[in-house]
């Protein structure tokens, strides 16, 4: 019975952390960046997936690097359309291979954001109320990719990913089992045979403030994780929200008084001549006096 309500307190306390615990990561100003914010450009996305074999001669699987690229760029590009963010349309490998200085600002900005995530990630998961503290920024490595795609904010993609093959399925099987028979069955291991990992964040690309960022774990290797983790995008409004807002209001016909209103200074002229014209039409109907 002891072990039964131990068991639930720590389902509770686990429960308890995961309800209130968060990966994600906000800049402390956050909302004020946002509403700087109405374009996004998607850098291409840092793939890298294996096949784990049995020998340790791993095999990187290049079609499904290409494959998944694909798929979590579509799939980041109709998530910020559904925040009304304008997708830049720019092509940066092609402007990297024609450009050896544009190239290496790329570069340059995603060395930085792999430092970043030392500082963001050092206390690993924190409190959802804490996850607004940060003030990361990569510094001015994303002033070149503003400059030459128009984009108000970038948006970078680490994608880990391994597969195992038969020969090391079957061996986790194997080790599986063998636990599950020294422990009569309380224990039996579950492995994975393949598993992803995912880092996010969106720049600001004028002051190069991480504005949200986000990492995630999934046991596939797929695009789902990165629809996962942008589902957590902030609630914000947007430059390009507030924009059309402001026309509207701008644009609304102002109220006009269309009942009777004093004469202006202006029209003294006017009135001066109907009151001529009403006394000559009254000297008209005057007959003339017998001489």
């Amino acid at each position: 019975m002891k072990t039964i309500k131990m068991i639930s307190i720590l389902f509770a306390i686990w429960l308890t952390a995961a309800c209130t615990n968060t990966t994600v990561r906000q800049h402390q100003d956050y909302e004020q960046i946002a509403q700087n914010i109405s374009s996004v450009v998607i850098i291409p996305p840092e793939v890298s997936i294996e096949l784990i074999k049995f020998d340790g001669d791993n095999e990187e699987l290049i079609d499904e690097q290409k494959a998944i690229a694909a798929e979590i760029t579509a799939i980041a590009k109709q998530r910020f359309e559904e925040e009304g963010l304008s997708v830049i349309d720019f092509d940066i490998a092609a402007a990297a291979a024609e450009d050896e200085d544009f190239a290496y600002a790329v570069t340059q900005c995603s060395e930085a954001w792999g430092a970043a995530k030392s500082e963001l990630y050092a206390q690993g998961m924190v409190s959802d109320s804490k996850k607004s503290s940060f003030a990361t920024s990569l510094g001015p490595v994303a002033n070149a990719i503003a400059e030459k795609s128009g984009a108000e904010s970038i948006f970078l993609m680490h994608y880990q990913g391994s597969k195992k093959s038969s020969g090391v399925v079957a061996k986790d099987v194997g080790a599986s089992i063998l636990v599950g028979i020294l422990t009569a069955g309380a224990v039996v291991p579950i492995q994975n045979t393949q598993q992803a990992f995912v880092d996010l964040a969106l720049v600001e690309s004028d002051s190069g403030k991480i504005v949200w960022s986000n990492r995630k774990f999934l046991a596939a290797v797929n695009g789902t994780i990165v629809a996962t983790a942008l589902n957590e995008l902030p609630d914000v409004v947007w430059e390009s929200e507030l924009t059309p807002a402001l026309n509207e209001q701008l644009s609304e016909p102002a109220d006009v008084d269309n009942s009777e209103t004093a004469a202006q200074p202006g029209d003294e002229s006017a009135s001066l001549d109907d009151a001529a014209a009403e006394q000559a039409a009254t000297d008209a109907d005057i007959p003339e006096s017998e001489s």
